[in-house]
C-alpha cells in the first residue's frame, strides 16, 4: 500500500528540486546577461569618456601626460584592456596594455564608432570605437577575461541557493511530518476505539481541512450506532412477542396430553393450530422486516404496473373478506408504473389490505384506489373500521405496535404489530410517504402513498 506521506514527500521534493534548478539556471543566465551589458557600457563608456579628454590635449603633451593615464587604465580594477589611439589617417599613435602586448598592433582599426566582437587567433575580443575630434580611441578586451569574472560572479549567486536546498528539504519534511500529524492521531483515536464505542469524534481541536471528513465519520457513526440499536430493539422485541404465542403453545401441548375425551382432544388441537399458525406468521413478518430493513434486493429493479399488482392483491385477500363480509373492491385503477421489485410492492399492498380488512368490523367496507397525481403514483387504501386516534397516528409504524379499539382492549385478532412497520420500511427505501388520516365523513382510516413513477 502506498504512503500518502511518501508520496507528499516525493512530489514536494520533486518539485523543489525542480523550481531550484529552473531558478538557478534562470538566475545565472539572467546574471551572465546582465554582467555582460555591464561590461559593454563600462567599455563604451571608458572609450568615450578618453575620447573626450584627447580632444582637449595637444600634440606635445600626448605623450607626456596621457599615455601614463592610458596605462593606468589599462589595469582599471584589475581589469584587462587594450587601449589604441588612432590618428584621422589610420595610423596607430598609442597602443598600451600590460597583460596584452603581444596583441596591442594585432587589433585593426574597426570601420566606423560603436561595439565589436572579433576574433583574432585563438581569442575572442569585444572591441568599442569612438571618435574624437582629432583621435580615434578603441578600447578592447578579450571576452574570456570577463567570462571567468562573470562565471566567478555567477557562482557567487548560485551558490547560496544549492547551500539553501538542503535546509529547503529538512523544512519541508518537517511541515509535512506537523501537517499530517492530526491525520495520524485521528487514526490512532479510531483505532483505539472499542467497536461498541459510537461516540462522535471531537472536531474542535482538529484543522478546518480534516473537520468535513470527521463530520462525515461522524454522521456515519451517528447511522451505525442507530442501526445497531434498531437491531438490539428488534431482537429484544421480537424475543418478546414470540414469548407468548410459543408459552400458548407449550399450553396447548399440556392441555392436549391431558385431554380425556375426543372432544377435548379436538378442541385441544384446534387451539394449538390457531397458536402455530399465529406463531408462524408473525415469524414471517419477522423475517419480511428484517429482509426489507437490510435492503437486499434479490430481484433486479423493474417498473412494475400498478393496477396489476393491485388486482392480484385484491385477489389475494378476497377470500379473507367474504368470510366477514366485507366489501373489498377498487374505487379507481389508473394505468400507472412505478420502479421496484415484485417482492416489495405485494408486500405494501398485503399490509395495507390485511390490516384494513382486520380492523373492519363485519359487514364494513374496504376500497382501494390507484391513480397519478402530479408526476406521482398514489395508492389509497380506505376502510370502514375503528379508526386511528390522533394520539397513536405517530407511533403506528413502529414495530410491534397494535391500535387499541375504543374499549382500550387490544383488537382480538392474530395481529403482529409488523405490517405498517414494513410497508414504512420499504417507502423510505424507494423514496415514497405514506400519510395516514381518517375516512370519508370521519369514519375509518385513509391510508396514502405517494410513490415516484418510473423514469
Amino acid at each position: 500500500m502506498k504512503s500518502m506521506r511518501r508520496r507528499l514527500l516525493l512530489w514536494l521534493m520533486f518539485g523543489v528540486v525542480v523550481s531550484s534548478s529552473l531558478s538557478g539556471i534562470s538566475v545565472y543566465r539572467y546574471t551572465r546577461r546582465e554582467i555582460d551589458e555591464l561590461y559593454n557600457a563600462h567599455l563604451q563608456q571608458l572609450a568615450v569618456m578618453l575620447a573626450q579628454q584627447l580632444d582637449e590635449v595637444d600634440g606635445q603633451r600626448l605623450r607626456s601626460s596621457i599615455i601614463p593615464s592610458i596605462a593606468n587604465m589599462a589595469d582599471w580594477e584589475e581589469e584587462v584592456y587594450l587601449i589604441q589611439l588612432w590618428d584621422k589617417q589610420g595610423r596607430l599613435h598609442v597602443a598600451t596594455s600590460a597583460a596584452v602586448d603581444d596583441l596591442s598592433s594585432a587589433i585593426p582599426l574597426q570601420p566606423h564608432p560603436g561595439l565589436f566582437s572579433r576574433t583574432l587567433g585563438t581569442q575572442r575580443w569585444r572591441i568599442y570605437r569612438a571618435d574624437g575630434e582629432y583621435l580615434n580611441v578603441q578600447i578592447a578586451q578579450p571576452e574570456s577575461a570577463r567570462s571567468d569574472v562573470i562565471h566567478e560572479t555567477s557562482q557567487r549567486v548560485i551558490v547560496p541557493m544549492l547551500l539553501q536546498f538542503p535546509l529547503l528539504v529538512f523544512f519541508v519534511a518537517l511541515a509535512v511530518r506537523s501537517g499530517l500529524r492530526p491525520l495520524d492521531q485521528l487514526s490512532s483515536a479510531i483505532e483505539q476505539r472499542h467497536p461498541s464505542a459510537l461516540e462522535p469524534l471531537g472536531v474542535d481541536s482538529l484543522p478546518l481541512d480534516l473537520q468535513p471528513l470527521v463530520h462525515t465519520l461522524n454522521a456515519l457513526l451517528e447511522r451505525l450506532s442507530l442501526a445497531l440499536q434498531q437491531q438490539r430493539n428488534f431482537v429484544a422485541d421480537a424475543a418478546h412477542e414470540l414469548r407468548t404465542p410459543l408459552a400458548a403453545l407449550q399450553l396447548q401441548l399440556d392441555l392436549l396430553k391431558r385431554a380425556e375425551t375426543a372432544e377435548d382432544r379436538e378442541l385441544s388441537m384446534s387451539l394449538l393450530g390457531k397458536g402455530i399458525r399465529r406463531a408462524t406468521y408473525l415469524i414471517e413478518q419477522l423475517l419480511r422486516i428484517a429482509r426489507s430493513e437490510a435492503a437486499q434486493a434479490e430481484e433486479t429493479l423493474r417498473d412494475i404496473a400498478l393496477q396489476q399488482a393491485a388486482g392480484e392483491a385484491i385477489e389475494r385477500h378476497l377470500a379473507a373478506a367474504r368470510a366477514r363480509d366485507i366489501d373489498l373492491g377498487v374505487t379507481r385503477l389508473e394505468s400507472v408504473a412505478i420502479r421496484c421489485t415484485s417482492p416489495d410492492i405485494e408486500s405494501v399492498l398485503d399490509n395495507l389490505l390485511s390490516n384494513a380488512i382486520r380492523y373492519t368490523p363485519n359487514g364494513g367496507k374496504v376500497d382501494l384506489a390507484i391513480y397519478c397525481r402530479q408526476g406521482l403514483a398514489v395508492i389509497d387504501v380506505v376502510d370502514t373500521g375503528i379508526g386511528i386516534p390522533l394520539e397513536e397516528r405517530k407511533q403506528i409504524f413502529d414495530r410491534f405496535h397494535r391500535v387499541l379499539t375504543l374499549h382500550g382492549s387490544t383488537e382480538a385478532h392474530s395481529g403482529t404489530g409488523l405490517g405498517l412497520a414494513i410497508v414504512k420500511s420499504v417507502c423510505d427505501r424507494y423514496g415514497a410517504t405514506i400519510e395516514v388520516d381518517s375516512g370519508p365523513q370521519g369514519v375509518g382510516t385513509l391510508f396514502r402513498i405517494e410513490w415516484p413513477i418510473a423514469g
